[in-house]
C-alpha cells in the first residue's frame, strides 16, 4: 500500500474528527463530559473508557472519507489490519464565550468548552503510522441542546 497515502490517513483523522462536523456529536460529547473515547474505522465501533457505545455521528463521516480516498488512489481497504483513533476529551460548562475567533447565532449565556487530545494508527501487515493532533473546542449550551 502507499505509504503516502496512509500517512496521510494517520495525520489526518484526528484533524478531521475536531472539524466543523463534530457539532453534530456536541450533545454526546456534552453529556459524557471527559473521558478517553476509542474508535474503530474499520467497524466504526466506538468506546468511551472502554464500554461500547453508539458511533457518534462523525464516525460514518470519517470513515466514507477514508473509504473514498483509497478507492481513488486504488488501494484495497481490505489490506489495512487496524484503523483506530483515540480521544482524550474533557468538557467544561463554563460563563461566557472565552474564544472571540468564533461567532454564533442565537448566543446563549453559557459555554462547553472541549479539550480534545487524538491519537491515530493506522496498520497494515508491513507498517505502522501514528500521529497526534490536539485543539481545544467551544460552542454555546444551546447547541448541545442541553439546558
Amino acid at each position: 500500500m502507499s505509504v503516502k497515502r496512509l500517512k496521510h490517513h494517520a495525520q489526518n483523522l484526528g484533524q478531521m474528527f475536531c472539524g466543523w462536523e463534530l457539532m453534530f456529536d456536541y450533545k454526546r460529547l456534552a453529556e459524557m463530559e471527559k473521558g478517553t473515547l476509542r474508535i474503530d474505522m474499520l467497524t466504526e465501533e466506538c468506546f468511551h473508557d472502554g464500554n461500547a457505545i453508539d458511533p457518534l455521528g462523525i464516525v460514518d463521516r470519517l470513515r466514507d472519507w477514508m473509504i473514498r480516498d483509497l478507492d481513488d488512489h486504488n488501494l484495497d481497504p481490505g489490506r489495512l489490519e487496524c484503523v483506530e483513533l483515540n480521544i482524550d476529551f474533557k468538557t467544561q460548562r463554563q460563563l461566557g464565550q472565552k474564544n472571540k475567533r468564533s461567532s454564533w447565532k442565537d448566543v446563549t449565556p453559557h459555554f462547553i468548552h472541549c479539550t480534545l487530545n487524538c491519537t491515530s494508527k493506522v496498520i497494515t501487515s508491513t507498517r505502522q503510522f501514528s500521529s497526534k493532533y490536539q485543539d481545544e473546542e467551544e460552542w454555546p449550551e444551546s447547541y448541545s441542546w442541553i439546558r
